[in-house]
C-alpha cells in the first residue's frame, strides 16, 4: 500500500534539474563551495590546517610577520572545518564551484603576504 502512492508520487512530482550550462547556474546560498581566504586577516596560526580532513589547506609562516596559505581545490571536501576553526575569520566559504582545469597545479591558489617570491 506504500508502493504505488510513493511510485505515483515521484513520477508526477516536476523536475528539480537545472538547465546548466544553456541557462545560469543559480547556487543555492547555503552551498559550501569554495574556500576564500583574506590572508591580510591572517595570523599564520595553522588551525585551519590541522581541522582540515584532507590535508587541503597549508600554512606557511614567512620571516618575519608574512604568511603563505595553499589551498588546494582538488583536495578540498567543501566540509567547512576550515572556516569553523581559523579565530580570525580569515577563511570563509562560498557558493561557487572550482574553476575547472587540464592541470593539476592551477588547482591550488596561493595567498600571500610578506613572503618573499
Amino acid at each position: 500500500t506504500y508502493l504505488i502512492p510513493h511510485l505515483l508520487g515521484i513520477l508526477l512530482r516536476r523536475r528539480e534539474t537545472v538547465a546548466h550550462p544553456s541557462g545560469p547556474l543559480v547556487l543555492h546560498d547555503a552551498y559550501r563551495g569554495r574556500v576564500l581566504a583574506d590572508v591580510e586577516r591572517c595570523v599564520g596560526c595553522g588551525l585551519c590546517a590541522r581541522g582540515c580532513p584532507s590535508h587541503a589547506i597549508v600554512v606557511e609562516r614567512c620571516v618575519p610577520d608574512g604568511v603563505r596559505l595553499r589551498v588546494y581545490d582538488d583536495r578540498c571536501t567543501n566540509c567547512g572545518l576550515c572556516e569553523l576553526n581559523c579565530p580570525h575569520g580569515a577563511i570563509r566559504m562560498v557558493p561557487e564551484y572550482a574553476p575547472p582545469s587540464a592541470s593539476r597545479s592551477d588547482l591550488c591558489t596561493v595567498w600571500e603576504k610578506g613572503c618573499p617570491p
